[in-house]
């Protein structure tokens, strides 16, 4: 058997011992021993043979920057728990015997997770999408990516190493590549979530990889002063209300998972309904109306103030006459037959038959009563609410 140490001459001619070159065993070289990936996918394995290959092995580094995060714990430990949740909800999901226990906008197609976007959208309130940064190869963090988790896992894919390595190269973040991922990632929450590739989050973590590669779009969020939460209660039922600006208002859907991420970004904890709002019936009617057609309702609190404002003035008392009413309809047939019709015949008969005394009275009375109607119609002699006006 060779000695397990090895003398080498040394230039001066003495000599020098050093320690052997070990190479890894051939279970460390199969698809199912460890791997190694410097400080961006440490893939680790179920045994003693999995740290010696990840140790021993060749160590493949990536050159992508990985995003930076907000300097806020709390923020990111919300974050964080988010994402864990997420992957539960996505087996929730699945189990037709827990129909009914998620919110119906979160839900995808029959038999699939949650809708990755839906979900995204009602748990945090006023997401610009529309207003996207610059987008960039990036890698990310997966504690901080949401993803579809459950349409397959490492127990489905025959050689799990060898894809995970193909899926958290940063190959993929080049565009036109195979199987190329592409994330959008809010910048003040830390908060990242696949639209591309959204399957392989899940299969990454579970690979014990850190970080993937994917081509980033940042967006902004509103900032923590901006936001505004309510705690308000609808026929019987609590409700959180978010509104931004003093103006713009969404329902969260999931306030136990809003309210807790939201807070740690600085938002303050609900509060009672403001007096100066439009009144809670009113704004929840308005929700109400927006839901059609909607996936996510929104109402303008301005709106539903002017709408306020206005059926309130519309209990005010007029003069008014009946014209101006909207709760009747005359019929004029019988008004020009009793009204102009009559008059007019007994004035032809008059001026025909009558000597002058009578006639003058006959003209008189007749011209009073085509003059009577017509004051009866347009004249403002009756009070009614402003609301029943044309």
């Amino acid at each position: 058997m060779p000695n397990a140490l090895a003398e080498r001459p040394s230039a001066d001619g003495s000599s020098t011992v050093v320690a052997p070159v070990t190479l890894p065993s051939q279970q460390a070289l199969l698809d199912d021993a460890g791997c190694g990936e410097a400080g961006a996918c440490d893939v680790a394995g179920g045994g003693a043979g999995n740290v010696e290959g990840a140790a021993d092995g060749a160590q493949t580094r990536h050159h992508l920057p990985v995003v930076g995060l907000p300097d806020n714990a709390l923020l990111l430990a919300a974050v964080r728990r988010l994402v864990v949740q997420k992957e539960c909800f996505d087996q929730l999901a699945r189990d037709p015997r827990l129909a009914g226990l998620l919110p119906m906008e979160w839900l995808g197609q029959a038999g699939g997770g949650l809708d990755i976007g839906a979900f995204v959208q009602t748990v945090l309130p006023f997401l610009p999408l529309a207003e996207r940064g610059e987008t960039q190869a990036a890698r990310l963090p997966l504690a901080h990516v949401l993803g579809e988790s459950g349409r397959w896992s490492r127990d489905d894919v025959a050689e799990p190493r060898s894809l995970a390595w193909f899926l958290a190269s940063d190959d993929r973040a080049r565009q036109g590549a195979e199987e190329a991922a592409e994330a959008f990632l809010i910048g003040p929450l830390g908060l990242a979530w696949m639209h591309a590739g959204r399957s392989r989050a899940g299969f990454l973590r579970a690979m014990d990889c850190a970080t993937l590669a994917a081509r980033v779009t940042v967006l902004d969020y509103p900032a923590a002063e901006a936001l505004k939460l309510y705690q308000v209660t609808v026929q019987g039922h609590p409700q959180v209300w978010c509104v931004q600006g003093r103006r713009q208002l969404r329902v969260l859907a999931a306030p136990w998972l809003s309210v807790p991420l939201l807070s740690a970004y600085g938002v303050a904890a609900p509060q009672a309904w403001p007096s100066g709002y439009p009144p809670v019936e009113r704004v929840a009617q308005a929700l109400a109306d927006a839901r059609l057609g909607r996936a996510v309702p929104e109402v303008d609190l301005a709106r539903v103030a002017r709408k306020v404002a206005e059926a309130a003035s519309g209990e005010d008392w007029l003069p008014v006459s009946l014209l101006q009413l909207r709760t009747w309809a005359p019929r004029w047939g019988c008004f020009l037959a009793a009204f102009v019709g009559l008059p007019t015949l007994l004035l032809l008969t008059a001026a025909l038959t009558l000597p002058g005394v009578l006639e003058a009275a006959t003209v008189a009375a007749s011209l009073g009563l085509a003059a009577g109607a017509i004051g009866a119609l347009a004249g403002p002699w009756i009070y009614a609410r402003r609301k029943h006006l044309r």
